[in-house]
């Protein structure tokens, strides 16, 4: 019987807890910088949403006006007047989208361009890095074709020369 309350009387051990995970200041920055970007997202669907639902809301009120018979009444003026306000609308939408388009272009160049300085090896390295990108201003950036003039004369002198012979063959083909 001195085995069986034994048994009975061993006290339980507590039950050790291991504590919580904690992020290091880098993930805390890049979490932050994750739910800003989503936030961000939001809001831009959220707008498109708006404008989807505004179009459909016009769309419905011309086909009423349409099939409305007084409508054919209306003068040529009238008629005129609201077409110019539609491409005004248009127009006005258009330029809206370039707008967006070059803040992406914008924000994606200044993602790379830390990308490519955190890459530097050496301060020499990241001086050169940054000069290069620096040079490139806003209206280079959304000009590909003097965006690619900048890179091939940036980079020249990375790039290996080809022979005389071939420069030659490309001269007389000329």
């Amino acid at each position: 019987m001195v085995v069986e309350e034994d048994i009975f009387n061993k006290e339980v051990e507590a039950v050790v807890k291991k504590p919580k995970r904690k992020l290091t200041e880098k993930q805390l920055a890049n979490l932050a910088k994750g739910r800003e970007r989503m936030k961000l997202k939001r809001e831009e669907a959220k707008k498109n949403k708006e404008i989807k639902e505004s179009d459909k809301v016009a769309k419905v009120q011309q086909k009423k006006k349409k099939v409305d018979f007084k409508e054919k009444r209306r003068t040529l003026k009238e008629i005129n007047e609201e077409k110019e306000q539609q491409i005004l609308q248009r127009l006005q939408k258009q330029e809206e989208d370039k707008k967006q388009k070059k803040s992406a272009r914008m924000d994606l160049f200044t993602s790379l361009k830390v990308k490519c300085l955190n890459k530097a090896k050496d301060v020499n390295e990241y001086n050169e890095i940054k000069e290069a990108l620096d040079g490139i201003d806003e209206e280079t950036l959304h000009d590909d074709d003097k965006l690619k003039k900048y890179a091939l004369n940036v980079m020249s002198p990375y790039i290996k020369k080809k022979t005389d012979k071939t420069e030659e063959v490309k001269t007389e083909e000329k």
